[in-house]
């Protein structure tokens, strides 16, 4: 009888022992919790650039009218599109629609035209990109008042450094946005950086923080796009790594007390009999 409430007292202590064991290092997990790690940023819009060879009735602006997805404007209030440069031809624009967009064209006013030469014909948001290649639309010159005004795709859109520059200054370092932030990197090194013969220290009179330089905004919104982008495929890590050490030790020490109690157990067993 002494025998079996000696054993069962080791057991208790074994089991003791376990509890203990997973108690701490639950408590520890419990301090050091998993961390979710933010994904790459999804888009959810995109920048189309168009420029006008010729200029129609209402030289200087540019309405879109697009189509698709789940939202799209009404032809009879268009918005205004953005003039970024005024020497590029008649003007180079731009307007930010949603990812899921299909379909737009460019007219000369947010309502009815005058006449067919002051609209485009149909754009193909798809024509606009192909993968990771990025294209601007460019719009015909005048042919006759009843024709609409064809648009050809163009591969890139080089420039001047001052017109690269006033490019940029409408791009917001610090923003994650496709369109306007510097995940817009591959689409703005696509069509105007890397063309264009540039002086890195032309100033950008910047429109979301102090002036800086080509070189210097091109370099940050390279760098910026490169570690959102990196961050894809990343799940979980440990936020404070540093408890991990005390984890083990712990856990070992349990095993190692568990192991103990019963190496000594059976060793007495054995000299019993």
């Amino acid at each position: 009888m002494k025998k079996g409430n000696t054993l069962l007292t080791k057991l208790a202590a074994i089991a003791l022992g376990a509890v203990l064991t997973l108690g701490v290092g639950a408590t520890l997990s419990t301090v050091s919790p998993l961390k979710e790690v933010e994904a790459a940023t999804t888009q959810t819009d995109l920048r189309i650039y168009a420029y006008l060879e010729g200029a129609w009735d209402n030289n200087g602006h540019m309405f879109i009218h697009y189509l698709g997805g789940t939202s799209g404007t009404n032809w009879n209030s268009c918005p205004e599109m953005t003039k970024v440069v005024s020497d590029y031809w008649q003007g180079l624009f731009y307007y930010d629609v949603p990812i899921d967009t299909t379909t737009f064209l460019v007219k000369d006013s947010t309502g009815n035209v005058s006449k067919s030469s002051n609209q485009s014909v149909d754009i193909t948001i798809a024509s606009l990109r192909d993968g990771s290649n990025y294209k601007v639309a460019a719009v015909k010159s005048w042919v006759s008042d009843g024709a609409k005004r064809s648009v050809g795709i163009a591969d890139t859109a080089p420039g001047n450094s001052g017109q690269i520059a006033a490019i940029l200054n409408h791009i917001n370092s610090c923003s994650a946005s496709y369109s306007v932030g510097y995940n817009a990197w591959p689409q703005l090194n696509d069509l105007f950086i890397s063309p264009s013969s540039l002086d890195g220290n032309t100033v950008v009179i910047d429109n979301f923080g102090p002036d800086t330089t080509i070189s210097a905004k091109t370099a940050y919104l390279q760098a910026r796009y490169t570690d959102d982008q990196a961050s894809a495929g990343y799940t979980t890590h440990i936020e404070n790594s540093s408890m991990l050490p005390v984890i083990l030790i712990i856990s070992l020490m349990g095993i190692t007390s568990i192991a103990g109690f019963y190496l000594l157990s059976r060793k007495r067993k054995s000299a019993e009999f």
